[in-house]
């Protein structure tokens, strides 16, 4: 018997070659999208592992700061609707120094029991000046201000958190000019923590 060689699968012909590139190329491109969605993948859950990790000297320089801007800023340096010059306190005789630092004019309104508007004060000059994944109190004398009457949330948090930062300063003033009254010196507390 002669010898027959075994047909080869023939890939010359037009319709042939057609099949054939267009199985490889789906298994192409199959393979792209795969190693594209693990790359994609793993970036994302590196980055996001870095995002949300304060460091504790952020919240100790947060906590800083806050207390260097209560206790350093004046009232007549305020840009603000209800606290500054020219606001709603101002107008209404409630605010009469200017040039009281807005730590000193928390420590009056407690010097003179005004809680309410201590704690609406400090809210308002507040604003802004920490982010959002914090959470913070003002303390004068062992006296909680701000918030006045924390949440269930807020106390969870407070007890739940791994680090809680303290700032202190000493705060006094005169409550009238005219015949020297001076109240203090309180001790004014700021606590900074992470939600």
């Amino acid at each position: 018997m002669p010898f027959k060689p075994t047909k080869i699968k023939d890939f010359r012909g037009p319709e042939n070659l057609k099949n054939f590139l267009g199985k490889r190329g789906f298994f192409f491109i199959l393979d792209a999208v795969l190693g594209l969605t693990v790359l994609v993948i793993g970036i994302f859950l590196i980055t996001s592992s870095y995002v949300n990790a304060p460091q504790p000297q952020q919240v100790s320089l947060l906590s800083d700061d806050l207390m260097d801007f209560l206790s350093n800023k004046k009232i007549r340096e305020l840009n603000n609707p209800y606290a500054g010059i020219g606001g709603q306190l101002w107008a209404q005789g409630v605010i009469t120094d200017a040039d009281n630092s807005l730590l000193q004019q928390i420590g009056e309104f407690y010097a003179k029991n005004n809680m309410d508007t201590a704690e609406k004060f400090i809210q308002n000059v507040s604003k802004g000046i920490v982010p959002e994944q914090f959470r913070y109190e003002v303390w004068i004398d062992g006296t909680i201000l701000y918030p006045k009457t924390p949440s269930a949330e807020h106390i969870e948090s407070k007890s739940s958190t791994t680090i809680l930062l303290a700032a202190k300063k000493l705060t006094f003033g005169i409550v009238n000019k005219t015949t020297s009254d001076l109240w203090g010196p309180y001790k004014a507390e700021v606590f900074v923590w992470e939600r």
